[in-house]
């Protein structure tokens, strides 16, 4: 339990070693955890944990050839926003003008989010996904 008027610490988490993709469960429940702690209603718990959770298989199925790089995942709770960004330091890849089966990551990302930015350049890219309460 946090003091009163306090804000809610941030969640911090780097992926690093070997594939991303085996790793993504466990930042799925860390995640869920840090929502639950700042007492996030349930909707808004699964869908900050499903968007963080394609942002990040984003990375691991695009970012990297092998699928083994760096991602980080940073989450906070301000003034009764809800940010989470996710970055990585791998290649963009745009999505397929026909995605198939697959490839719907951003499109979800965004139904689920109130606001979506994507940034990419030469150094990676960051998604960063917000949510307003009230």
């Amino acid at each position: 339990m946090r003091a009163a008027g306090r804000p809610p610490p941030p969640l911090r988490l780097r992926l690093t070693d070997g594939p991303l993709a085996p790793q993504l469960a466990g930042v799925r429940q860390e995640v869920e955890r840090w929502a639950r702690a700042n007492g996030l209603a349930e909707p808004l718990v699964e869908d900050v944990v499903l968007a963080a959770h394609e942002a990040l298989a984003n990375v691991a199925d695009h970012a990297y050839p092998d699928g083994a790089g760096v991602a980080t995942l940073d989450a906070q709770h301000l003034d009764g926003v809800i940010e989470t960004t996710v970055r990585d330091e791998g290649a963009w890849r745009p999505p397929a003008a026909d995605p198939g089966w697959r490839g719907r990551g951003l499109v979800i990302i965004r139904g689920l989010a109130d606001e979506v930015d994507v940034h990419h350049d030469g150094t990676g890219t960051v998604v960063r996904m917000r949510w307003k309460q009230g």
